[in-house]
């Protein structure tokens, strides 16, 4: 064998033994790779779980405490009800009582022109007291129970004023479970959850522009798919660039799709392959971690 043969033999092992070790490290990242992306999976599954579960359980008492609200409502305008009519019908007695004390005044005036007519007078002003008091009576018992009306008006706004508060705390609870949600990195909007709880669809696309972020942001990548082609934001995609001449097919990272529109999104770089710098005309596809 001549020196070139055994140059090109020497050549051809040392290029097959680097495309070996190259194939093992492709094949331990995207395992590992997969492996994260499980555990994040199901670690966010269980969050949207106990999301639902409290949303469901804050359904549940609100409209609890609405129906108690409208009852209290319900029964405290009957209240109202009552104490108006009861109310009436005192300012009739007492109108009554006045008719009363009127026709007796004059039944005096007239007992003082004679004797005779003072004794019939007389009688008639004693049943005519006799009336009186049961109006009095009467009065006294309108007002008592006048009063206890008041009572039931004043313990229904009690009623009212601690279902507006229990509501008020409500509220309060909602809104720190939202805050709790927020800080979680997850969305109360069902519509931004939707690509995180689904695959993104087989797709492929270009990357049409890249920004490098700031000192605490992340690389952002603008691609030329999008909603037309069932994507949504938090589908995860691959980036790689395709094989050209003499280079072989390179992995370039992983990017999750922040915003959407019909025919393009942006993306932010999560996962970026070592010495991976992506660049338009890169390729982008979902296929790779199906």
């Amino acid at each position: 064998m001549s020196f070139l043969g055994k140059v090109l033999v020497g050549l051809q092992l040392v290029l097959s033994i680097m495309f070996l070790v190259f194939a093992g490290a492709v094949f331990s990242t995207q395992k590992n790779w997969k492996a994260a992306k499980e555990v994040v999976d199901g670690n966010l599954t269980k969050l949207i779980g106990e999301k639902d579960q409290i949303e469901l359980e804050y359904k549940t008492y609100k409209t609890r405490m609405e129906i108690d609200f409208k009852n209290e409502q319900n029964r405290a305008a009957t209240a109202e009800g009552q104490f108006v009519s009861e109310k009436q019908k005192s300012a009739i007695a007492e109108n009554e009582a006045n008719t009363a004390r009127i026709e007796r005044d004059e039944q005096r005036e007239l007992a003082k022109v004679s004797v005779e007519e003072s004794r019939q007078r007389r009688e008639e002003a004693l049943q005519q007291r006799e009336i009186n008091n049961n109006l009095q009576k009467l009065l006294n018992e309108k007002t008592t129970r006048l009063q206890a009306s008041d009572d039931v008006v004043f313990n229904q706004k009690v009623a009212e004023k601690t279902l507006q508060d229990k509501h008020s705390k409500v509220l309060g609870d909602l809104a720190l479970y939202l805050k709790i949600i927020a800080a979680a990195g997850l969305s109360t909007d069902p519509q931004s959850v939707v690509g995180l709880l689904e695959p993104a669809p087989a797709v492929d696309g270009k990357v049409l522009e890249t920004k490098r972020g700031g000192r605490s942001g992340s690389d952002l990548v603008e691609i030329s798919i999008g909603s037309d082609d069932g994507l949504r934001e938090g589908h995860k995609l691959s980036v790689y660039r395709p094989q050209s001449g003499d280079k072989a097919a390179k992995f370039l990272g992983d990017i999750k799709l922040v915003y959407v529109t019909p025919d393009r999104s942006v993306g932010a770089v999560i996962l970026r392959a070592k010495n991976g710098i992506i660049e338009r005309e890169d390729n982008v596809t979902s296929k790779l971690g199906q």
